[in-house]
This record gives structure tokens, C-alpha cells and sequence, in this order.
């Protein structure tokens, strides 16, 4: 009971995360007939990746050969450690999540308690972050992004209390360049802090520290870099260069190119700001705490200013070269730390309640901070109620199209050349050699769609080159390059229902060579009675 009445701020929030993904767990395996599946086809991307260097000793989608397909190096190389030393299983993303998450609620607390906040305020915090973040949907995302965000929170922070400092010890500034280089190894995105930092250690005037860290932040993606391009790839990962805000082709370095695309980013950040009110309403609240901790002459190096001004401009950086969906994922690590910026900096508001004998001006100040927090959390809590109602349906979602897609290619075509679209599962369970005409696991499609040349006879020949069998992919995806190669033929559909997270609804079997046509008829109408009941498969008659 000690340990409860001392701790309960955290205890509580973790709990009550637990107790959600149990209860989210038993919901989401009673619909996959007893299976634990994802609510992405991503995160089975790094397993399979994962998968290939434990057994094979090759950092690629398929054992075939390098591919760079993952945007975490870290998370990927973790997974890898895992898969050596315990097997290949589809559990180890699932448990390393409820554990980054649950050191992630008790970082937030061991920080909050540094400051001067009442207990009621730092357990309202930490559940805040626990469910707006969402971790929930995050744990069942079986992805890096719990655990870049909470490297990300660390390196926000200590990089605040170094900057405030005129004197840095060298124990403290190791730290932080460890912590620079592992925010960028767990997510690209890492390197928009790493940027806002080091611009703020220039404006210091503390030039060489700017350098080293740079340097160091920079290090692993220049690493990777050139790793990459000594293999025939780009610089970046292809789900960089496919998902994110970057230019490709010569003709965008150019200078008007490079105006062309600066202004088109801002665009494109104006735009995700207006539809996306859940983060825009964290800039807000961050600018003004930070504006009026700055008109009480607090100055731009306090501690709390300076992790308001790397938060919001990380997000704005964000906000130009990455992106915001409907998965939670992408700017998980900027709901944590926006939330956790805006409670320190608006501490003395929190550290004693409310009292009974406050004046009338002191309880206009409350009621009107009360009216802004929840101004504020109101788009947040849509947005957390919204992960958390659709996850028990988007792994079935994924259940009932892209695993049975492995499964299929696994009893049928191991081993044999198949061209996809979604990659992550049939690659994790089946060993095929897959040719990506999405891009994430090839290089081809990335170029040929960046210099506006990909169309339906360069899929033909890019496929033909690969010697591959059987096509399995979303038809609708192609009508904007002009469609598929006449020379496929089209053999079945599964179609899904209540779809949430698919790409699609429906996914076409195609016999890349006609001559394949028979046999693919074949194993559709033997695999049929294994397909979920919820999916309607529609097969050519032989």
C-alpha cells in the first residue's frame, strides 16, 4: 500500500492500460480465429525484414537480396535481436510495445515529478498521454512508433535542461548526443529535433556543441546512406521517399525546382494543419504558454521555453517533409511531447489546485485555463475515441485480406517470383521473391513514379525482367498510370467488408503469364474453403 499511496499517478495510467489492450487483445483474437494480427500491413514489413536477418543474414524484404525497405533501423535491428534469440514469431512487436509503453508512462511521471505539480495533475497527465497518444492502437500497430517516441521525449528534455545551462559536463552532453543518434536511428522524423536543436545551440552561440551534435545526430542516416547506395538504392529508404515530402528527381535541385518544391511544402503544411485540428491545437496551446511565460521576462533559455520551441518546431518541420494520416502513428511522438511541453510550461497553474478562498480574479484565471484545456483536448479526445473504437475492427481488416494473401502464397508459390503492392505479410509468411510495383521493396517504381514516366508498360516490363508468376494487388491503384498490362490475366477477387485500414476492399489475383491462369483458378477454388466467411472470393471459371 506504500508503494501505491507514493506512486499512484502512474500506477492507475499503467493499469489502465493494461487492463484496455487485454480486454482490446481478447476482442481482436476471438474475430482472427485465434490468431494475434496487426492493424497495419506495415509492421509485418519489419518482421519480415527481421525475419530474413535472423535466419539469413540479409537486411532485405525477402532473403533474395538487400532491399531498403524499413524507415527504423533500430526497430528492425531490434526485432532481428529478438527473432535470433527467440525464434520467429508474430508476438515479439506486440509484448516490445507493452513494454516501451509501459517505460514510457513512468518516464513521463519520474520527469513530472521533478517539477512542482500537484499528484492529481501529473496521474491526469500520464493517463492523457497513455490515451491521446493513443498508446492502445499504437501497441496494436506493432511498430517503432512507442518507442521513438519515448527517446524522442528524453531527448527533448535533456537537450532543454542543457541549453539553460551556460555549463555543460561532458557526462551530460554524451547523453545527449546517445540520445540524438538513437532518435534518428528509431525514426527519420528524429532528425527534425535533432535540427531544432542544434539551430537553438547556434542561436546560444554555442557553436561546437551544434556541430557535434549534428554530426553525431546525423551519423546513422549518413551510415545507412551510403550503405544503401553501395547496394544500387537510394540514400533514404523507400518508405522515406514513397510517404514522405522529399525531392527525388535532378530536375527538383535545380533552383526553381527547389522554389517550386519550398512552396509546395508549405502548401502542404498549411494543409495538414487544417485537417488535422488534433495538432494544431497542441502548437497553439504550446505558443501560448510559451508567450506567457516569456511576458513574465522568463527569457528564450529556460528550461520549459526551450522544450516549447524544439516541440513546435519539430512539428512544423513535421509538418512539411513528413506526413499526418488516419493510422495514430506518425505523430504519436508530437501528441506525447506537445502534451508534456504545455503541462510543465503551464505548471503554477497546476501545482495547487484550486483553492475555496481564491479572489474573483484568480477564479476568472482558472475558469478561463479550464475553458482552454479543453478547447485544446477536444480534438485530441475525438481522435483517441476514434483508435480505440476502430481497432478491434481493423485486424480483422487486415485478418481477412493481406495475412490470407500469405497464407495463400505460402501453400502455393513458395519461393516463386510475385508482384504486390501491400508486402508486409506475404513476405513475414511466405518466402517468396517479391517485386514491389508500390516501391517500398524496389527501387524501380519510386524513380519511374517520381520523374512521372511510371505506366502500364513499364509494370509489364519491370515484372516480365523479374521472371514473376502470379500478381496479387489492388487493380485501382494502377487506373492513374494508365492500368494494367493488357497481357495479365485477371483469374479472382477477395473482397472485405467494413473496411477501415485496407487500402482497398478488394484484391485481384492476376496470371502474369496466361499460361499461369489455370493453375492460380486452381488454387484459389482449393485455398476457397479455408478463406474467412467474411470474405467474398469470386473466381474465373477454368
Amino acid at each position: 500500500m506504500g508503494i501505491f499511496k507514493k506512486h499512484w499517478p502512474v500506477i492507475i495510467p499503467l493499469v489502465a492500460l493494461w487492463a484496455t489492450v487485454a480486454v482490446l487483445l481478447v476482442l481482436s483474437v476471438g474475430q482472427n480465429r485465434g490468431h494475434l494480427v496487426y492493424a497495419l500491413d506495415d509492421p509485418y514489413i519489419h518482421m519480415a525484414m527481421a525475419k530474413n536477418m535472423a535466419r539469413h543474414g540479409v537486411w532485405g524484404v525477402d532473403k533474395t537480396g538487400f532491399s531498403s525497405s524499413s524507415s527504423s533501423p533500430l526497430w528492425t535491428l531490434l526485432l532481428s535481436a529478438v527473432f535470433f534469440l527467440f525464434t520467429v514469431n508474430e508476438i515479439s512487436p506486440f509484448v516490445l510495445n507493452i513494454i516501451w509503453g509501459t517505460l514510457l508512462l513512468l518516464a513521463v511521471y519520474h520527469l513530472l515529478s521533478r517539477y512542482a505539480i500537484n499528484s492529481t495533475f501529473i496521474f491526469i497527465t500520464v493517463l492523457a498521454i497513455a490515451y491521446l497518444a493513443p498508446l492502445p492502437r499504437l501497441i496494436f500497430l506493432g511498430q517503432e512508433h512507442i518507442m521513438h517516441t519515448l527517446i524522442a521525449l528524453f531527448f527533448a528534455y535533456f537537450s532543454a535542461r542543457i541549453l539553460s545551462d551556460e555549463k555543460t559536463t561532458l557526462k551530460s552532453y554524451m547523453l545527449l548526443m546517445t540520445l540524438a543518434a538513437l532518435v534518428s536511428l528509431a525514426r527519420y522524423e528524429g532528425l527534425f529535433l535533432i535540427f531544432a536543436v542544434c539551430l537553438l545551440f547556434l542561436l546560444r552561440k554555442r557553436v561546437l556543441h551544434a556541430l557535434l551534435l549534428g554530426g553525431v545526430g546525423l551519423l546513422p542516416t549518413v551510415i545507412y546512406g551510403i550503405l544503401s547506395i553501395s547496394k544500387g538504392w537510394y540514400f533514404l529508404p523507400n518508405p522515406v521517399l514513397v510517404k514522405g515530402n522529399v525531392p527525388l528527381v535532378s530536375s527538383s535541385f535545380s533552383a526553381a525546382g527547389l522554389f517550386t518544391f519550398f512552396v509546395s511544402s508549405l502548401c502542404r503544411a498549411g494543409n495538414q494543419l487544417v485537417i488535422n485540428p488534433h495538432v494544431l491545437s497542441l502548437i497553439l496551446g504550446a505558443l501560448i504558454v510559451f508567450a506567457l511565460r516569456w511576458r513574465k521576462s522568463e527569457g528564450m533559455w529556460a528550461r520549459d521555453g526551450i522544450m516549447g520551441a524544439i516541440f513546435i518546431m519539430a512539428t512544423l518541420l513535421h509538418m512539411l517533409f513528413a506526413r499526418v494520416d488516419g493510422s495514430f502513428r506518425y505523430e504519436a511522438y508530437l501528441v506525447a511531447l506537445g502534451l508534456f511541453t504545455v503541462v510543465v510550461q503551464a505548471r503554477e497553474y497546476l501545482t495547487s489546485g484550486v483553492s475555496q478562498t481564491m479572489s474573483g480574479g484568480q477564479f476568472g484565471k482558472y475558469l478561463l485555463s479550464t475553458f482552454l484545456v479543453l478547447l485544446f483536448l477536444v480534438p485530441l479526445e475525438a481522435r483517441a475515441r476514434k483508435a480505440l473504437r476502430t481497432t478491434p475492427r481493423a485486424t480483422p481488416n487486415i485478418y481477412q485480406q493481406q495475412y490470407q494473401m500469405g497464407v495463400f502464397l505460402r501453400e502455393f508459390y513458395q519461393g516463386q517470383g510475385i508482384a504486390a503492392n501491400d508486402i508486409g505479410a506475404i513476405n513475414y509468411l511466405a518466402d517468396i521473391r517479391c517485386v514491389d510495383l508500390f516501391g517500398l521493396g524496389d527501387r524501380e517504381p519510386v524513380r519511374l513514379v517520381k520523374e512521372g514516366t511510371y505506366g502500364r508498360q513499364q509494370i509489364f516490363n519491370f515484372v516480365k525482367r523479374n521472371g514473376v508468376k502470379i500478381a496479387v494487388i489492388y487493380e485501382r491503384w494502377y487506373q492513374r498510370f494508365g492500368g494494367l498490362p493488357r497481357q495479365w490475366q485477371k483469374v479472382g477477387t477477395w473482397g472485405i467488408s467494413d473496411n477501415l485500414v485496407c487500402a482497398e476492399d478488394e484484391v485481384a489475383f492476376y496470371a502474369v503469364d496466361p499460361a499461369e491462369a489455370a493453375y492460380l483458378n486452381k488454387n484459389l477454388r482449393v485455398f476457397s474453403s479455408r478463406v474467412p466467411e467474411d470474405v467474398v472470393q469470386v473466381v474465373a471459371k477454368p
